[in-house]
């Protein structure tokens, strides 16, 4: 194989997996310099071992470079998956932590109970569709974070308190990509109830995932960061934060953010619950 011919077949290796990558959404300063490492190196392992079988011919070397790319690349992700890092979490009572590692999809107002965008035909719905059931919330936030495949899929909790509510919302296993999803997937919806708010989580199944499991049950008391569940592979967790005498968000749509760490907002007197 020319000089040339390695060029052009690791610009298609490469183009190839990043197209994998644009669909699954993952960050580039993260992907980027992996495929630029891991595509040559496996376009290179595939041409020395086209020169142990008669035959292999430069197509077949670009077939097995991608293959190649692409089974590292898989076996990287799982290792990244299950990492479960341990964190010093920041103690503050007035903090709302976030729960999930992951990108801020949006920041929509709650009023009147009713889910903050207009779906199924533009109507208006009661939150309890999303939710499963009446939560009273007059006047609130809905924080979306969508998780990737290469972040920490260990939730945490937002506030320390007593487990109000776990339950499970039984549903279907469709794309994220569209609103009507997040009330038609499956989902467990949770509140924690602190000394001055009641802050609910819900963790949401996408086309992907296949399992959600709670690490905690109703009744339970959490520490603020403490393990509350898994989400396998990539999904979204949304947190509704009531905001009837003052929540100041330190966040905005498109930040990165990681669970137990990063502060979604901050109580600034006694607060509304839910």
């Amino acid at each position: 194989m020319t000089w040339l011919a390695y060029v052009l077949g690791d610009i298609a290796v490469f183009c190839a997996l990043m197209l994998l990558v644009w669909k699954a959404e993952l960050r580039l300063r993260w992907a980027l310099p992996w495929a630029l490492i891991i595509c040559p190196g496996c376009l290179w392992l595939a041409h020395q071992l086209s020169l142990h079988i008669p035959g292999f011919s430069f197509g077949l070397q670009v077939l097995a470079g991608l293959f190649l790319s692409l089974a590292a690349s898989a076996f990287a992700v799982l290792l990244l998956f299950f990492r479960d890092p341990a964190r010093t979490i920041p103690r503050d009572p007035r903090a709302i932590l976030s729960p999930a590692d992951g990108k801020i999809l949006y920041i929509n107002c709650v009023a009147d109970d009713e889910f903050p965008v207009a779906v199924k035909k533009g109507k208006h719905i009661p939150l309890r569709e999303f939710t499963g059931e009446t939560l009273q919330l007059t006047h609130g936030l809905q924080v979306g974070i969508m998780m990737s495949y290469l972040d920490v899929h260990v939730n945490r909790a937002p506030i320390g308190g007593t487990l109000e509510r776990v339950k499970r919302i039984h549903g279907g296993f469709h794309s994220l990509k569209h609103m009507d999803s997040l009330l038609e997937n499956e989902r467990i919806f949770s509140i924690i109830r602190g000394p001055d708010i009641r802050v609910g989580i819900v963790q949401i199944a996408s086309r992907v995932v296949r399992r959600i499991v709670p690490f905690v049950k109703e009744g339970d008391i959490v520490c603020q960061g403490d393990r509350i569940g898994v989400i396998r592979f990539g999904s979204q967790v949304d947190v509704l934060i009531p905001n009837g005498q003052g929540v100041s968000v330190l966040v905005e749509r498109g930040d990165y953010v990681k669970a137990g760490l990063s502060v979604l907002a901050r109580l600034n007197v006694s607060n509304d619950t839910m």
